[in-house]
């Protein structure tokens, strides 16, 4: 029997989602990488489809199909506002190391993890 499965967007960072990641080689990027292959809304059609891909990949390595010892797959979740944070955060890294403040700092929402200390001369 064939169930609906509420499949959102990895990347709509408007609502909180749960992304399985499979860390393989991509082509495109000439890396290793976690890819997200789906998203959903839901916890339990999450683990659902986590277990069936880990299962399906566990099968390929057995059967030698996978060539990648490293493969795997994993998941996580991310709530609302998770990828506007990481963004500043990255911006806030970059300028610090190219010497500069972005004017706007101080109006920068950031991830609890960051942090900034701003040492000005008299």
């Amino acid at each position: 029997m064939l169930h609906a499965v509420a499949r959102v967007n990895a990347d709509d960072d408007s609502v909180r989602r749960w992304v399985v990641l499979h860390y393989r080689y991509d082509a495109d990027r000439r890396e290793r990488r976690n890819i997200a292959v789906a998203a959903f809304d839901n916890p339990d059609e999450f683990h659902a489809d986590l277990e069936t891909r880990s299962a399906q990949l566990r099968s390929d390595k057995e059967c030698g199909e996978v060539l990648d010892a490293a493969e795997r797959i994993s998941g996580r979740m991310y709530g609302p506002g998770y990828l506007r944070l990481q963004r500043n955060a990255h911006l806030l890294k970059r300028a610090i190391e190219h010497g500069v403040a972005p004017a706007v700092i101080d109006d920068m929402e950031l991830p609890s993890n960051v942090s900034y200390i701003r040492a000005e001369r008299p």
